[in-house]
């Protein structure tokens, strides 16, 4: 079976590996609270299968009783949770060669771009987010893309350029790449290998070649009969026909981009070649844009929950909304004891108040107002929890000003807890499905950042939007990329939880949700992310809940107000969780069949 993945691809890497090490286990450990702390030294690492779990033992295996009376295999080791089985592989052996948990995740990621173009890749961006326990530092790498220098000139053209951007002029909505100069700065920090090798490693997924998945498959036949470049169209959909899943796809012009080095990308031949064809296809973007971006390096904002700390990126990450929630949600004090009928309603107010708060976000670096904001989570959220009514739902605007949020944005997530006791979460993203859909010669597809900027809405003859989150030249927009990890709000003992998500708004209400579940109600891993879950719409006002979401709970929700609509999926969440150095690692088996956690 290991030969054969879910995901129809032929893997060349696992055929060679032993199986007699291997086994999956029947139970979940039972999650430990933060006063529990085992030795760093004497690490033990359960393998916990959920989804598609492949444990690779480097160590002599032991047997131990575990609590729930039953014996089962452990291993020292890692875990790495990535959305495609070839970007785990690459991920480990880079861990077993003695590379850092950053150089892992950025093998990962590099490689998440070319086999899953239509959520990420080197014409996007990200975010990534990095804890060292021994150190105890923390630092978010911010690689979204800007503004680009000449958008506010084409703006005073027309105010309203989000709809000519999509109908006719793809190229105004991509903005600057920031990806490969991200992860370049996060290997100065962190890396242990030399970024040429890391960068061959994923360069060589794209010349030798990959099987389409299933995901992928999926979102290139949704796009079939949309607008997109003839070079596009030939890559996806050769002869008009959409590939297949398990079909053999090869981009060897990107594996010369990526060899090619970071320097060729901003200050190169292919700077001009990007610059040049997104302003054939109507855009503003130039070779000073690129040659003048960096990341931005900064530390989380943090949040009390449970006794944990929650880390999450500052604005214009969203991640501000998470703390907001959490601090609602601890005014009511949920346990294991809470009933599902008042918890789910508080949740979903919570999140909604929330919603509305975040919806007023910006890049802090244009908006002084959005730090001041920040220093006023925790007492405004007492006012908002004061706001939501135990009997009754209200209607966003009963909570604060109403703006339009990002949404639908298609992710990459990795996450990584390597032996150097690093945590590693990092989310990339071409923002919609295949970004603008403008692929350049060299096979770079661009993405559609600029869309998630707010947009003015006529409403009565006058044209309202956002400030704080407007577009402008350098801007970064605000965005639902929100990795997360949680530590021990004391010492370096107890639970640690990293987790990352996708699609759009509802990300936020999927990562609240899986954290409540593990902090607030003890659930383990795979419960936690497996359980049904909500999501507050803010416009038009109403609850989505996803295929998981119990009946039962769907009516009494009903009874207090809510519109309720049901919907097949709102948000993949993936996960690990550290206990005293019991290690396990998630998928979301929402996700198609073809995402991999790899412990060892």
């Amino acid at each position: 079976p290991l030969r054969h993945l879910a995901s129809g691809s032929q893997h060349p890497n696992l055929a060679d590996l032993s199986l007699s090490s291997f086994r999956e286990m029947d139970k979940d450990l039972p999650p430990w609270g933060p006063s529990r702390c085992g030795t760093w030294q004497d690490a033990i690492i359960p393998i916990y299968a959920a989804s598609l779990i492949i444990a690779i033992a480097v160590t002599t295996a032991m047997v131990l009783q575990i609590y729930l009376g039953t014996n089962e295999q452990v291993f020292r080791g890692s875990v790495l949770v990535t959305d495609h089985e070839h970007c785990t592989e690459l991920g480990r052996r880079v861990l077993n060669e003695q590379g850092s948990s950053v150089d892992s995740a950025i093998v990962a990621t590099l490689c998440l771009g070319i086999v899953h173009p239509h959520a990420s890749g080197i014409g996007g961006g990200g975010v990534m987010l990095v804890h060292d326990i021994r150190k105890n530092i923390r630092k978010v790498i911010n690689f979204q893309e800007t503004a680009p220098s000449g958008i506010e000139e084409i703006l005073q053209i027309d105010p309203e350029l989000k709809v000519m951007c999509c109908m006719t002029k793809p190229g105004l909505i991509v903005g600057v790449p920031g990806l490969l100069r991200g992860l370049y700065q996060a290997h100065k920090l962190y890396g242990r290998l030399s970024w040429e090798d890391i960068v061959t490693r994923a360069a060589n997924v794209a010349r030798d070649g990959f099987n389409v998945s299933h995901r992928l498959a999926e979102a290139i036949t949704k796009v079939k009969g949309q607008n997109m470049s003839l070079r596009f169209r030939d890559m996806f959909l050769p002869r008009g026909h959409a590939l297949s899943p398990g079909s053999l796809m090869k981009t060897p012009s990107l594996a010369a981009v990526l060899e090619a080095g970071v320097s060729e990308f901003y200050n190169g031949t292919l700077t001009q070649e990007m610059a040049s064809e997104v302003q054939e296809n109507g855009g503003i973007l130039t070779k000073e844009d690129l040659s003048n971006y960096s990341a931005v390096i900064s530390q989380p904002i943090e949040g009390l929950y449970q006794g944990f700390r929650v880390l999450v990126p500052p604005p214009p990450s969203i991640g501000a909304a998470l703390i907001s929630a959490l601090n609602i949600l601890e005014d009511f004090h949920l346990n294991g004891n809470s009933t599902t009928n008042r918890a789910n309603h508080w949740i979903a107010e919570s999140l909604k108040a929330s919603l509305t708060m975040a919806s007023g976000l910006g890049d802090p670096a244009y908006t002084p107002s959005v730090s001041a904001l920040l220093s006023k989570i925790k007492p405004q959220a007492v006012v908002l929890r004061q706001l939501i009514s135990d009997s009754q739902a209200s209607p966003p605007r009963h909570y604060s000003t109403v703006y339009d949020l990002p949404r639908g944005a298609v992710a990459s997530q990795v996450v990584v807890m390597g032996p150097d006791d690093v945590i590693v979460s990092v989310t990339s993203s071409l923002n919609r499905p295949f970004g603008s859909r403008i692929l350049t010669p060299s096979g770079i597809l661009l993405n559609s950042q600029i869309l998630d900027f707010s947009w003015p809405i006529r409403t009565q003859g006058l044209l309202i939007s956002n400030l704080t989150n407007r577009v402008q030249p350098g801007k970064r927009p605000l965005s639902f990329i929100m990795p997360t990890i949680v530590i021990p709000s004391l010492g370096k003992c107890g639970s640690y939880v990293a987790l990352g998500s996708s699609n759009g708004e509802s990300s936020l209400s999927g990562v609240t949700q899986v954290l409540i579940n593990i902090l607030s109600y003890n659930k383990n891993l795979n419960d936690s992310i497996s359980l049904g879950r909500l999501h507050p719409q803010l416009k038009p006002s109403r609850l989505l809940v996803d295929s998981e979401f119990l009946e039962e709970d769907v009516k009494v929700l009903r009874l207090k107000g809510h519109t309720v609509y049901r919907v097949g999926l709102l948000s993949l969440v993936q996960g690990a969780q550290k206990t005293n150095d019991i290690i396990r690692g998630i998928v979301d088996p929402r996700a198609v069949a073809g995402a991999t956690n790899l412990l060892w």
